[in-house]
């Protein structure tokens, strides 16, 4: 018959190691920021020119938002 010795180091390391999973509700909160972030850029992607830089977007941004690489702040 054999035994296997741990130390409590070895006992405790994998509990350190993990982290917290986000609950149900932060993760329902989330998804739902995000859906609202898509239809926002979707929304800024329709208007024009000249109005994306009254609401002080630059050439650049305006680009980008129209590539579809502009991303919001998270």
């Amino acid at each position: 018959m054999s035994t296997l010795a741990l130390r409590p180091t070895d006992a405790f390391a994998p509990l350190a190691e993990m982290k917290p999973r986000p609950s149900l509700f932060q993760r329902l909160i989330k998804a739902r920021e995000d859906q609202a972030k898509r239809r926002f850029l979707g929304y800024l992607a329709a208007m024009d020119d000249a109005r994306l830089q009254s609401l002080g977007f630059n050439a650049e941004d305006i680009g980008a938002l129209r590539a579809g690489e502009l991303r919001l702040p998270s």
